[in-house]
């Protein structure tokens, strides 16, 4: 079987699952009162995002392809997004929200974020320009660029996330309602189309020079991006509905530790895994298949775990991986902290134990500057987190 049809066998099988799950869930789910919504925050949800941002950011002080950053590429961004679809399904936000109510929600809690924090890193940028004594055309060609990757929401460095994320979002909750053909057709031409621009891509960029090519690329990332996060969400809710049909918590556990440990073999047969330039490695089926079993591997470990683990370090990345990812690398910390460590204690130039501890090390100190960052945030910049801001007390 060739790697395209073995994409689009695993495409057909995972969806076909989900369009006789969606026929069931109109008539039980949604109608269904024994069917409880839960809307209260769960610590091992928080837990995987928090695991995922750690990965996020550990992926980005490597730069190696090693094959931990390999393992980790292959599901650092896919857990939120199954997480995503995961808590759609268990909060019953479809039958809470019409879509203008969730339109709203998600601007607030996504897009004001993401266009503070893209105003703060621009700024910002003009500001070093400014004190490194680069001329105005420099400086003008760095602001034009980055305001177009912001108006494109490609997003500077990885605030692309967010947008993302609100546009996978958006387009389930519409797709979701849509009569069943509309939903059969979106689940199996999302990968396909995704794959077009994955070849297109190269080609693109030798027939166009630098600046055009961005000009063309950066709204294709854009909406790629968010199909493949819209893609994810729908594999996280389906794998809800499959799942609470199990109720056995030590089969669960069980379930989640063959998914976990499948991906650790599987992901280094998919290296090149890079969501932010749309690279789903050398076997695309592996790129969604790895994505859904290693996501929902993490969640149903965390799950059994969180009995005897409070995870106090998992949920505070998790809860503020929002201000973590949109800062961490924009604003300069990552950069500050690696060459810190590196002048200090230098950095092994081979993978192995060393240099894993050495990376662990950074990335702990990366994540002590990242909670002074989150506490000026949540108390002066709340709109930030997604938040109104509060109300002075008088």
């Amino acid at each position: 079987m060739t790697c395209g049809a073995l994409f689009l066998y695993y495409v057909g099988d995972i969806y076909s699952a989900f369009f006789v799950l969606n026929d069931l869930e109109r008539n039980k789910i949604f109608m269904d009162t024994t069917v409880t919504p839960v809307t209260k925050r769960l610590r091992y949800l928080d837990a995987a995002k928090g695991w995922g941002i750690l990965m996020v950011v550990f992926g980005h002080i490597t730069m190696m392809g090693n094959p931990v950053d390999t393992w980790f590429a292959s599901y650092k961004l896919a857990i939120f997004y199954i997480v995503s679809g995961y808590l759609l399904c268990m909060r019953q936000t479809f039958r809470r929200l019409d879509f203008k109510s969730y339109f709203v929600k998600q601007i607030k809690s996504m897009m004001v974020p993401y266009f503070g924090y893209s105003a703060i890193v621009i700024l910002y940028n003009i500001l070093l320009c400014l004190m490194k004594g680069r001329s105005g055309t420099h400086i003008l060609h760095k602001f034009l660029e980055q305001l177009y990757a912001t108006c494109t929401l490609r997003g500077i460095s990885a605030l692309w996330f967010l947008p993302s994320i609100f546009i996978g979002q958006i387009l389930f909750f519409l797709i979701i309602k849509s009569p069943r053909w509309v939903r059969v057709i979106s689940a199996v031409i999302v990968p396909v189309f995704v794959q077009y621009f994955v070849n297109l891509l190269p080609v693109l960029e030798e027939s166009l020079s630098g600046a055009r090519y961005k000009i063309v690329l950066f709204p294709i990332l854009t909406v790629n991006k968010g199909l493949v996060a819209f893609w994810f969400i729908g594999a996280g809710y389906i794998c809800y509905l499959l799942l609470s049909r199990v109720k056995n918590r030590n089969l669960r556990f069980l379930i989640g530790v063959v998914l976990f440990a499948a991906d650790i073999y599987l992901s280094q047969i998919n290296p090149g895994v890079n969501l932010n330039l749309l690279k789903v490695g050398i076997h695309p089926a592996l790129f969604y298949f790895n994505g859904i079993i290693a996501s929902i591997g993490t969640v149903l470990i965390l799950e059994y775990l969180e009995k005897w683990w409070k995870m106090t370090f998992l949920n505070f990345c998790g809860k503020y991986s929002l201000v973590i990812m949109a800062t961490h690398g924009t604003l300069g910390f990552k950069v500050l902290i690696i060459n810190g460590w590196n002048a200090v204690y230098t950095l092994a130039e081979e993978p192995g134990l060393r240099y894993y501890l050495e990376c662990t090390g950074t990335l702990l100190e990366l994540m002590l500057l990242e909670c002074g960052v989150i506490q000026i945030v949540e108390n002066y910049f709340p709109v930030l987190m997604g938040k109104p801001r509060k109300k002075e007390e008088k």
